[in-house]
């Protein structure tokens, strides 16, 4: 590129394009000065002057290269700089001044617009890659006649470069022993005179937290020793985590830093040029083979002053079964087929592979009924035949929206999307635009070979006031072009779905809010009119995606998530009918109707909020519990509803923080509103020692930020987050006839459960005829067996057992036969210590959580209860951890034996008219009654009390989607 570019500059200055912003800094010091010195070359080599453009320089650089007066100047951009500057126009300015364009990393997929900017240059083009890995040039009309190739083959024949070893081995998932195992092998390369004692290893991760814990591993490995470990990831910087070490950039002078283990994810991949850098090691390794090679491409530079002279292999460790080294292998199968196509890599002509696939198909076949003639794609006016639906994807434009150049980025989208554009024209006064396309898609079901289908795709548009309306068979994604705005949003797709008389919608389609562990997170719902069949309880909770039913005439179906109508079936308008159809919806949009009242049950997203400062948290981890080991014996769920504090301390990871107490241990969590990525994201390292049972690289932290598994409310108590998606919460808990009727409808005072002072009591190795005076466990049995104490929760039951520990049921299990009402009750129930009860919402959510998922058991249809058939013949024990003392008292409180109680229930459950109930027992501090009212009548809600709220709507819900009943019982 030295060389090309400085003579090519004595004729017209040259603009070097590359990448990124670090390359520009690296090509600067390279051009003008480090590579000429590098090979000694006199002065008339080197360029007279090197300058770098910026999008706020654009006029002064104009200004430099009038006066260049033969001298060889270079200037050098990024791809990003260049097109703010086609953006703001300014690039004309430059367009005469400018003789050559060299772009760096070819290999690179530039967006569609560059090809805007560089076309308009009008000059030629060199592009330089050291990663061959583009199928086709389109972006860039590279003349066939014009392609030069140095093979990797021949490079390491030549002595240009290092030739390269995989090693795959058994390597540790664990990473303190993978950083020792790498340590020991640099070392023993050393020591065998393999790589000299400046040698460096790249280390590849998978993730950021990787990076992290990858680069603690190495320094604890290192214990002191001066080789020193630089870790490098872009988001570090955004976690407070910048330092000498630690950095969110490359270092510029990294050839001549100290550390000689570097840790990366994607950062050290291109624009390192450091001989030093000859082994690579994988903790994870790379999805796809041309981010392999490039890496690899880092290992390969020769030593100095030895260019021709046969250096040490360069060396990577894999891991047995992560398949390098069979990827390497394609790239030199790759590498060795461009030696046999004469010499350079075989480049992809999209058009001409379609048109001989064409040219195969039969003059005339008998296809769908009918004779047809082969397409002839010469015949201009082929979109004649073009049939469209009546559907679309509609979006808002801004203001100076123009269809000329969308037209213009479309064509280049589908360029880009290597989709060959045939023709294109336009209808209704050019307000609606067409395109046919031609495309190839490689078949999913091959691995390795190459087989692509042609299909021909079909794209029209309208723009209709300040609407545009848009149709791809192909999926073309435009939401990012210039000019379109936001999707419609779902509060305004309703009114094609509106409240009138001869309508109805006969199909929904509903995602659940609800995080509870037996939610059905999802599901689909059909009748004649739903509106009039009725739904289901809990609707409040799910937010409609799509909706089908008859509307202005026509069977309608709307498309809530992705912003899109449908009108009919089929393919039957022509392009101007579709403009006339865009037109209809969007008066019907304009018109502003009310909606049907059904969908006005159903929950709706929000926009993302003003203040995205969280305040509380409810943490679900019942779904992932088990991937990680974690049992409720653990104190997995006792406090996962928390409230969230700021954190201003400088070494802060994130501007807001919480604990959790998960596995017996108090875990700091930090958090923080992406706004890149619109989500929470959580980083702990604590959370983060915990690991997946079958893969050691997987940590809780990263589980919990990959499923967004938690409802988080906002500092303005007006929205909820939940499973990554925002929601209003418009609820008036204060109205005595509103939504919190339900709740505290559901929830009975009881007197008795102020004087608890314990769980099940405490252990002093005794067996008892019933529970310690002052237990929970104490006042249930009292209470649920006959002639014991009162009956506080109701009538008592003539079959009950305790099925507390192991693979439980419940903490109680009673069953009732009498003819006149049958019934059946799971009790769980949980004890908080403290003062005064309130609302612990974190409590409950433990209670609630073990009732719910055991919902399989009791209703109708449910599977047998888990456990030996003998179970409830033994006894319940209970040890003190301290004392190692135990307790022991009978599981059988009333009724028959254990396999007799169980066949009771059998029958009970199957009987259509048992009561089948589940009771929640909140003892302690964990609920009052009357707390819990007083907490509703407020006029902003406690955050932690907006997700109790929702924690019993959804096991609620839960419940009634089964046939079965809900009951929890609280102080008063």
């Amino acid at each position: 590129m030295a060389v090309l570019a400085t003579r090519r500059a004595a004729s017209d200055p040259v603009l070097v394009v590359c990448p990124s912003a670090a390359l520009v800094e690296q090509l600067i010091k390279e051009l003008n000065a480090d590579f000429w010195d590098r090979i000694g070359a006199v002065a008339e080599w080197r360029p007279d002057e090197v300058l770098q453009v910026l999008p706020s320089s654009v006029s002064d650089l104009v200004d430099k290269l009038e006066g260049v007066g033969g001298r060889r100047v270079i200037v050098v951009s990024t791809i990003q700089a260049m097109q703010q500057i086609h953006s703001a126009g300014d690039d004309v300015k430059l367009h005469g001044s400018i003789g050559t364009i060299v772009f760096d990393e070819g290999h690179r997929e530039p967006a569609p617009l560059w090809a805007k900017v560089v076309r308009g240059f009008a000059v030629p083009t060199v592009l330089f890659s050291a990663t061959p890995f583009r199928g086709d040039l389109k972006i860039f009309n590279v003349d066939d006649e014009h392609i030069h190739f140095l093979s990797f083959q021949t490079a390491v024949e030549d002595s240009l470069i290092r030739a390269v070893e995989i090693q795959e081995s058994a390597l540790p998932d664990d990473k303190a022993t993978f950083a020792a195992a790498m340590i020991t092998e640099r070392d023993a390369l050393i020591r065998d005179g393999v790589f000299d004692p400046d040698c460096k290893m790249i280390v590849r991760a998978g993730t950021e937290e990787d990076v992290s814990e990858l680069f603690d591993a190495f320094v604890a490995a290192l214990n002191g020793r001066p080789d020193g470990v630089l870790a490098l990831h872009n988001r570090f910087g955004a976690w407070g985590e910048v330092g000498a070490q630690r950095r969110s950039d490359v270092p510029d002078d990294l050839k001549n830093r100290p550390e000689k283990f570097l840790i990366h994810q994607f950062m050290l991949v291109e624009g390192i040029d450091d001989p030093a850098c000859t082994m690579l090691a994988l903790y994870e390794p790379f999805t796809n083979t041309r981010m392999l090679v490039q890496q690899i491409g880092r290992l390969t530079r020769q030593p100095a002053g030895e260019l021709g002279q046969k250096a040490a292999n360069a060396l990577v460790f894999a891991r047995e079964g992560d398949g390098v080294e069979a990827q390497w292998k394609t790239f030199i199968s790759y590498d060795a087929a461009c030696i046999d196509n004469g010499g350079r890599p075989p480049l992809r002509n999209g058009a001409e592979v379609l048109r001989k696939l064409v040219d195969a198909l039969p003059q005339t076949d008998y296809i769908h009924g009918q004779f047809r003639n082969r397409v002839d794609l010469d015949q201009i006016d082929l979109r004649e035949d073009l049939q469209f639906p009546r559907a679309a994807v509609v979006y808002e434009t801004d203001n100076g929206f123009d269809l000329e150049t969308f037209q213009s980025d479309v064509s280049a989208l589908l360029d880009a999307e290597d989709r060959f554009e045939h023709s294109k024209g336009e209808a209704a006064h050019g307000a609606c635009r067409v395109h046919m396309s031609l495309g190839l898609t490689q078949s999913p079901f091959l691995v390795d070979a190459l087989f692509q289908a042609a299909a021909l795709e079909v794209t029209i548009y309208a723009h209709v006031k300040k609407r545009l309306y848009f149709y791809d068979s192909g999926g073309l994604w435009i939401d990012e072009l210039k000019g379109i705005g936001a999707r419609v949003s779902p509060l305004e797709l309703r009114s094609l779905l509106p409240d009138e008389p001869d309508n109805s919608i006969s199909f929904l389609a509903v995602k659940n809010t609800d995080l509870g562990p037996t939610s059905v997170r999802s599901r689909t719902l059909t009748a004649r009119s739903l509106g009039s069949s009725g739904v289901f309880m809990g609707e409040h909770m799910n937010v409609v995606t799509r909706a089908t039913g008859r509307a202005d005439e026509i069977r309608r179906s709307v498309g809530f998530t992705r912003s899109s109508v449908r009108d009919g079936e089929g393919y039957t308008l022509s392009a101007a009918e579709f403009f006339d159809w865009c037109t209809d919806i969007d008066t019907a949009l304009s018109a502003k109707r009310q909606a049907a009242s059904l969908l006005n049950r159903f929950a709706t997203p929000a926009p993302i909020p003003a203040d995205t400062k969280p305040v509380n948290i409810l943490v679900d981890m019942q779904e992932i519990a088990d991937q990680f080991g974690l049992t409720d014996d653990d104190g997995l769920l006792d406090g996962m509803c928390v409230d969230i504090e700021e954190d201003t301390s400088p070494d802060a990871p994130a501007p807001y923080r919480f604990t959790l107490s998960v596995a017996g241990e108090s875990r700091t969590v930090w958090i923080k509103w992406d706004a890149k990525r619109k989500k929470y994201w959580l980083t702990s390292t604590k959370l983060s020692q915990i690991k997946t049972k079958h893969d050691a690289k997987v940590s809780l932290t990263r589980r919990l930020n990959q499923l967004q598994a938690f409802r988080i409310i906002t500092a303005d108590h007006k929205h909820a987050y939940v499973d990554g998606s925002f929601y209003t919460l418009d609820l008036d808990l204060a109205d005595p006839n509103g939504p919190g009727r339900l709740v505290l409808d559901l929830v009975t005072a009881i007197a008795e459960l102020r004087t608890v002072t314990s769980e099940k009591g405490i252990p002093a190795g005794e067996s008892l005829p019933t529970w310690r005076e002052g237990s929970l466990f104490r006042l249930i049995d009292d209470a649920l067996v006959e002639a014991k104490g009162p009956h506080v929760f109701g009538a008592a039951f003539p079959a009950l057992v305790c099925d507390d520990f192991g693979t439980e049921a419940g903490d109680f299990i009673g069953v009732d036969e009498g003819p006149s009402s049958p019934r059946i009750v799971f009790v769980v129930a949980k004890h908080k210590k403290g003062d005064d009860p309130g609302v612990a919402t974190s409590a409950f959510y433990d209670v609630s959580s073990q009732g719910l998922k055991n919902l399989a058991y009791i209703k109708s249809d449910g599977v047998l209860l888990p456990g030996a058939d003998t179970k409830f013949d033994a006894d319940w024990r209970l040890t003190d951890k301290k004392t190692q003392l135990t307790d022991r008292v009978a599981r059988k409180r009333a009724g028959p034996g254990s396999k007799a109680f169980r066949k009771m229930l059998a029958r009970a459950k199957s009987a259509p008219r048992t009561e089948r109930t589940i009771w929640l027992i909140c003892a302690g501090q964990m609920l009052s009654r009357k707390a819990l009212e007083d907490e509703f009548k407020a006029a902003q809600p406690k955050a932690h009390v907006l997700q109790f709220y929702h924690l019993v709507a959804s096991a609620f819900s839960a419940c009634q989607s089964v046939g079965v009943g809900l009951r929890i019982f609280s102080a008063p």
